[in-house]
């Protein structure tokens, strides 16, 4: 049960990244004509990575998603760096990435059901 717990967990977290990371994308997307904008991102899957890989250690601190802007991309005469084309590219990338972990998350539901309902 403690391993069902860990996985509803895991994916939880990791579907909270990807609404941080929506939200930061759409708010690129709005700025994409704002003068001195500069692009922002959401980094979070390395920091749980490191977190499972030191799982042994008795005091695993919990990676949390962070905003944070890009830095080395090429800004236009207006100060602003954020490229529209990358973004959609981006946002694609977050809502399929959202959808699996949604249908992973139901599918531990399901099987949690069952197991409940003794099917």
């Amino acid at each position: 049960m403690a391993l069902l717990q860990n996985q509803i967990d895991l994916l939880s977290r990791l579907l909270d990244a990807t609404d941080m990371r929506q939200q930061v994308i759409a708010q690129n997307i709005a700025n994409v004509n704002t003068p001195g904008y500069r692009r922002m991102d959401v980094s979070f899957e390395e920091a749980l990575a490191q977190e499972l890989n030191r799982r042994q250690t008795p005091v695993a601190k919990k990676a949390v998603p962070q905003v944070h802007y890009t830095a080395g991309l090429q800004a236009r005469a207006d100060g602003n760096n954020v490229d529209i084309d990358m973004e959609i590219g981006q946002l694609n990338k977050n809502a399929l990435l959202q959808q699996v972990y949604l249908q992973v998350l139901g599918s531990e539901m399901s099987m949690m059901r069952r197991a409940i309902d003794g099917s």
